[in-house]
């Protein structure tokens, strides 16, 4: 496995009752690594602010606000679209045997989906939590999956092949009218 961008690890055996607040800010070359692994055009600004508190006595709750200015290639048109990036996120994370069920129970249990609830604690492996991962993987799902410059036109770059000729699809468009 590639080394990680942009680490961050905490000892979480440091973290008292009251909780730990911890500042994260990328360097130029973390933002750079990031950007090259995410396929986007540039990552200006990446920094995140995590308070990490105990959970469920055995657990650690984290809340935390992810910054990013991140650019991104416009579907579209390929032209840079700008994008800031100020978003508050929650996790929970659990020791895997503190997760682990009862076989038997899950076997039995009917499976019951609901979309607005909490997410599932992550696992909590080892002594260590990494920010600097926690804070990617958050700008990963902050980023706008499909970026358009102002303007962008998706039905005419469709009808534009890129040569100034009509598309082969055009034709179609002819039959439908007729």
């Amino acid at each position: 496995m590639d080394r990680i961008p942009f680490s961050r690890p905490v000892d979480i055996r440091r973290i008292n009752d009251s909780g730990r607040t911890e500042q994260i800010t990328a360097s130029p070359e973390e933002r750079a690594a990031i950007a090259a692994s995410f396929g986007i055009l540039g990552l200006d600004k990446l920094e995140a602010r995590m308070v990490i508190r105990p959970w469920n006595r055995v657990g650690l709750e984290l809340e935390g606000r992810l910054i990013a200015e991140a650019v991104q290639a416009c579907i579209v048109t390929l032209e840079p679209v700008p994008e800031r990036i100020d978003q508050r996120f929650s996790l929970t994370f659990l020791p895997p045997e503190a997760q682990a069920a009862d076989p038997k129970t899950v076997a039995e249990a009917e499976v019951i989906v609901d979309v607005d609830a909490d997410d599932p604690p992550d696992p909590l492996i080892g002594n260590t939590l990494d920010l600097g991962a926690i804070a990617t993987e958050q700008l990963a799902l902050a980023l706008d999956p499909y970026p358009r410059a102002p303007g962008a036109d998706l039905a005419a770059a469709l009808a534009e092949d890129g040569n100034g000729s009509t598309s082969p699809f055009a034709a179609l468009s002819q039959l439908k009218r007729d």
